[in-house]
């Protein structure tokens, strides 16, 4: 506390800067108070805990990665399934877009074959029909410059041909309650070729379908759920024959009575030549 003396002989205390003291002390400690309240009640008392996460918060970076990683599950249990479950849960605006662009930086890239095949395998199971590489307008030229083009010759792959080796008749003993064409692709070592389309026809349809979305059974393997009638198959994009006349019957009234009779489905061993 302050006194000062006015010139009359009087003297008076001045309480100003004392008081102005004891509220910025006041309210520091007020301050501290508060702050450290609030680290108590934040991080020991009430902490903020982060559980079940909904995968479409992701980002997008963390999304691809993410259906990368359900496309190498699918490739490993073959359960189609718990894949479109979990793709579900991402909330992809469009999938068979992504699914699209990530193939085609798998293929870009080259880095990790794996993981393009799996991509391709559940894009298929999942009817998205991805295209295998993208197709891009060649560079426009610069001005009325003149264009120099260079022709590299390079080697043509040749049509890959398979030969029918194998064909069995299905009966509703092996089939009780659904009919199949099942397929079976090999190379000219005997092993299983996986991604090889092949096409079905019957009366008014024709389906595609690819080896090796079924790796459980084989990486070499595809099969058709068909309905009674007359089916031809084909593998496309090689020198095959055509094979026809692959009846499949009404389902019998008793399999045991029938004795094999009537066709209930087809196997197909196709080995390149």
């Amino acid at each position: 506390m302050l006194q000062e003396s006015n010139g009359d002989g009087l003297i008076f205390q001045n309480t100003r800067e004392p008081t102005r003291a004891i509220i910025l002390a006041a309210a520091l400690a007020s301050l501290i108070v508060g702050v450290a309240l609030g680290l108590l009640l934040t991080w020991v008392i009430w902490p903020v805990e982060f559980k079940d996460a909904d995968p479409a918060d992701l980002r997008p970076t963390l999304r691809d990665d993410y259906v990368r990683m359900i496309s190498l599950a699918y490739e490993a249990d073959g359960d189609v399934a718990s894949a479109r479950q979990r793709l579900g849960a991402l909330r992809l605006a469009n999938p068979a877009q992504t699914f699209n662009d990530l193939i085609e930086q798998e293929i870009r890239n080259a880095n990790d074959p794996a993981t393009q095949d799996a991509l391709i395998h559940l894009a298929h199971a999942l009817n998205f029909k991805p295209a295998y590489t993208a197709m891009r307008p060649p560079p426009k030229p610069r001005s009325n410059a003149p264009l120099t083009i260079f022709v590299v010759a390079t080697p043509v792959s040749p049509v890959p041909s398979f030969a029918l080796v194998e064909h069995a008749q299905l009966s509703c003993l092996d089939e009780p309650e659904n009919a199949y064409l099942k397929f079976f692709v090999r190379d000219a070592a005997g092993r299983d070729l996986p991604n090889i389309a092949i096409e079905i026809r019957g009366k008014d349809l024709s389906e595609t379908v690819y080896t090796g979305l079924k790796p459980e059974r084989g990486i070499g393997y595809a099969d058709y759920e068909a309905a009674p009638g007359t089916y031809a198959v084909t593998i496309l994009n090689s020198q095959s024959e055509t094979y026809a006349n692959l009846v499949i019957g009404e389902l019998p009234a008793n399999c045991k009575a029938d004795k094999g009779v009537t066709p209930r489905g087809w196997k197909l061993v196709f080995q390149q030549r």
